[in-house]
């Protein structure tokens, strides 16, 4: 059947899922990045409060905003095995509480023996917080309050307590940008990594030698048909390898015949490694023959055809189309 070939390089097979899932990445990076423009901070001191007192730190404007809340972190700062029960409190310009949060802290320390061996050891858990977003402009003044203090011998304690407390305006919880940003980098990854063996695989022969052969239903005016070739030859392979690869149609004649160059993809001391990828445009949708002679075929150890039909691709690429001549239309070019 005679028929017309053109090459066309093309981005009408790439498949876009790729680039969003990446571009959703780019647009978790950037609001990572810019989530730094919205922080402020208001107050970093220390203060020292006595057991069942409070203390007020200095007022704080408070203002919406569209991004972040108002965060306020609270540390205590305690001696070894003790602990402490204490609240943070927000007031209004009232003088009440419009928001608050209570914390048990601890620290404790102590030596362990094993076996003629010792050491120390110390933990602790001292870190409250309570994040806050407004709704409208209003003063506000941050309390901390002490409600009971003691040590692991079950004593209470009298002395005051210090507290390192931040006051941080415009924070933003990256905790769950970062997961957003790993999820959809890895989505990302997953879809670069499935688009070149999307669609069906039609044809996978692998044979000991250079000239695998395969018939396969493929093709369509609108379907991308990837043929890809490997070849594993020994150390007495020149780097450049060519194919000669070879379609026919569904009466067994020759459509298609081109050599081509492969590309050297990874070398070791005993074995050379090779690749060649064309893409078709195969019109109409048929039985197709594909065939491969790998040149020279003499360091070839084996040889590997693949065929996968209805395709998608990353990035533009040089599609062959074969399609009928108009010539096969007239009755003397019609098979029986």
């Amino acid at each position: 059947m005679p028929v017309t070939i053109h090459t066309q390089r093309t981005s009408r097979f790439i498949d876009p899922w790729s680039y969003i899932a990446l571009g959703a990445s780019g647009l978790v990076l950037l609001a990572l990045m810019g989530s730094q423009f919205f922080y402020r901070k208001l107050v970093s001191e220390t203060v020292s409060v006595e057991p069942e007192e409070s203390v007020q730190l200095e007022s704080t404007q408070l203002e919406p905003q569209l991004i972040g809340a108002l965060r306020i972190d609270v540390r205590a700062l305690l001696p070894s095995n003790t602990w402490v029960i204490y609240e943070i409190q927000i007031l209004d310009q009232n003088g009440d509480v419009i928001a608050s949060a209570m914390k048990e802290a601890w620290s404790e320390s102590g030596t362990w023996y094993e076996d003629g061996e010792s050491g120390s050891w110390s933990e602790s858990d001292l870190q409250g917080g309570l994040d806050v977003q407004a709704k409208k402009n209003e003063q506000i003044t941050v309390a901390i309050a002490v409600l009971e203090y003691g040590n692991t011998s079950g004593q209470e304690l009298q002395q005051p307590v210090e507290f390192k407390v931040t006051v941080e305006n415009g924070v933003v919880d990256t905790r769950y940008l970062w997961s957003g940003l790993i999820g959809s980098t890895i989505l990302g990854l997953i879809a670069i990594l499935a688009t070149p063996v999307s669609g069906k695989t039609a044809i996978a022969k692998t044979i000991q030698d250079s000239d695998p052969s395969g018939r396969a239903t493929v093709g369509g005016a609108d379907q991308l048909v990837r043929v890809k070739i490997n070849v594993k030859a020994d150390e007495t392979s020149p780097r450049q390898l060519n194919a000669r690869l070879v379609i026919n149609d569904s009466y067994g004649e020759q459509i298609y015949a081109h050599t081509l160059p492969m590309h050297f993809i990874l070398g070791t001391e005993d074995t050379k490694r090779h690749q060649l990828q064309c893409f078709f445009i195969l019109d109409p949708r048929s039985s197709y023959g594909f065939h491969v002679d790998v040149i020279p075929d003499a360091p070839v150890d084996q040889t590997k055809l693949t065929v996968r039909d209805r395709n998608r691709t990353l990035f533009p690429v040089e599609v062959v189309h074969i399609s009928p001549s108009p010539l096969s239309d007239h009755p003397q070019d019609k098979h029986p």
